[in-house]
């Protein structure tokens, strides 16, 4: 889902292509360091719809913070109903820029499986593409910036509370094969979800609740030269006009 401002990278690529295991011999640097700089800096292209994702987690109370001691597991727990999840739920929309190009998407934000669940699915369409970019640190093909770019960006996220820690729990899943786990808390209205990707570089996502229909996003990401990369974006809540109501006898 996610920042669903675009800015939001678009996630590590999870697994290695036979380009990439080709580096190595065109430049003669690790293929280990190849592929941590490509993971990483794909990361940022559309940080909306990971942001989706990560905007949407569950949680503790805001007041009162996210749990951290240890509790009873329940055979069958209640739905989520705290105010983040209730406050996530619905239609958001956003815009951003990143490295890699621009892009404008939406995410539809809903509870699943009687209510354990938080399902964000982002969909963002790329208006500006950076070909040299995406060649240089994520050794893309021609066919594949061209594929890309048709195709725009599609994301699926899931969340939910962990009973024992209460800690957020997030997966992500998305149209470029990239794999991800997250861990977070929350605290007065702000959500650190720390994300570990398949390919094995680690990154950082701030949501904040700016208001009702409002909020923004944060991703830090560390760079192998030290640096940190960091991508921002915000997203508004699409608000639907309620259908007349019919009259009787119409």
């Amino acid at each position: 889902m996610l920042i669903r401002s675009f800015e939001y990278h678009l996630q590590s690529m999870s697994h290695v292509n036979r380009r990439e295991a080709l580096a190595p011999r065109r430049s003669g640097r690790p293929r280990d360091t190849l592929e941590s700089e490509s993971s990483m800096k794909s990361h940022s292209l559309l940080l909306w719809a990971a942001a989706a994702a990560a905007l949407a987690l569950p949680g503790a109370d805001s007041k009162k913070g996210t749990r951290t001691e240890v509790q009873k597991t329940m055979f069958m727990p209640p739905p989520l109903t705290d105010d983040w999840t209730k406050w996530m739920v619905g239609e958001w929309e956003g815009a951003g820029t990143s490295d890699s190009g621009k892009g404008s998407g939406t995410v539809h934000i809903e509870l699943a499986l009687g209510g354990q669940f938080l399902i964000c699915r982002g969909d963002a369409k790329i208006t500006e593409l950076n070909p040299d970019y995406l060649k240089k640190h994520m050794h893309a093909t021609d066919e594949e910036v061209e594929r890309f770019q048709r195709s725009g960006y599609q994301s699926l996220e899931v969340y939910t509370i962990d009973q024992q820690t209460g800690e957020v729990i997030g997966f992500l899943f998305d149209n470029l094969r990239c794999v991800a786990q997250g861990k977070g808390t929350r605290d007065k209205g702000k959500e650190t979800v720390a994300w570990e990707w398949h390919s094995g570089h680690k990154s950082t996502r701030i949501t904040e609740r700016v208001s009702d229909d409002r909020m923004r996003l944060i991703e830090r990401t560390p760079n192998p030269d030290g640096s940190v990369m960091e991508d921002q974006g915000e997203m508004m809540r699409i608000k639907r006009r309620p259908a007349p109501e019919s009259r009787h006898g119409e």
